[in-house]
């Protein structure tokens, strides 16, 4: 009989920003992959999911005994055996694409941390001053919304001019805050219309490919967040 490769295997759950960054990413390269729904927090911190990798999160990749955790990680490996549109070959296109998700977790991932993290995950217990702080950093002049609108005045996309994962990955962070969604920005006085490009690119991410699909669950559970934070 002809052996058949083992499905690869995500666990995941769309309302986490990094998970639902590769179902859009798969979703958009038709990449079949096999998704196992848990719950973070809690199924991710079983003795079996952390004895497999220490990294007790989601997404985690499986595959025949390979496990990898981390989104940008996960990306980067599908893209590359794949050959991904979103991840492609060029070196300087994946250095930009290196420089984003190196620069994501100190500055765009904060988004979440300061303002989705402390309504939807209070497990985490993120000190105040910390949460305040983070807040402060997302609208500074030098900060984190600051450079993204300076990346996507000197390109279409924020790597180039074309969409890859650090697009989808940075969206996931920023698009769950509007009034779309959530809500949060404007919840704390965040007004978007200062950066005209990221409005512009925002509109341009939620035409591609694999958005609906991924963020199916967010829009169901944006109402009940937008309340739960007022």
């Amino acid at each position: 009989g002809i052996l058949l490769a083992m499905p690869t295997k995500i666990y995941t759950m769309h309302v986490s920003q990094p998970a639902r960054a590769v179902a859009w990413a798969c979703a958009y390269e038709g990449c079949q992959v096999e998704e196992v729904q848990i719950m973070p927090g809690k199924d991710t911190q079983t003795k079996d999911y952390r004895s497999k990798n220490p990294i007790g999160a989601v997404p985690r990749l499986e595959e025949d005994g390979f496990v990898l955790n981390e989104s940008h990680a996960i990306m980067c490996y599908l893209g590359d055996k794949f050959g991904w549109k979103l991840y492609p070959a060029d070196p300087h296109v994946r250095a930009r694409i290196h420089q984003y998700m190196n620069w994501h977790h100190q500055n765009t991932r904060r988004i979440t941390l300061a303002l989705f993290a402390p309504v939807m995950r209070p497990d985490i217990a993120i000190p105040k001053d910390l949460v305040a702080m983070w807040k402060k950093e997302i609208t500074s002049p030098k900060g984190t919304l600051s450079s993204i609108e300076q990346w996507l005045s000197g390109s279409k996309w924020l790597c180039g001019d074309q969409p890859t994962v650090a697009d989808l990955s940075c969206y996931c962070e920023i698009g769950q805050c509007g009034d779309s969604y959530t809500g949060l920005f404007s919840i704390h006085g965040i007004d978007l219309t200062a950066y005209p490009r990221i409005c512009e690119w925002l509109k341009e991410c939620e035409k591609l490919e694999g958005y609906e699909k991924s963020h199916a669950l967010l829009k169901k559970l944006g109402p009940g967040i937008k309340n739960k934070a007022t």
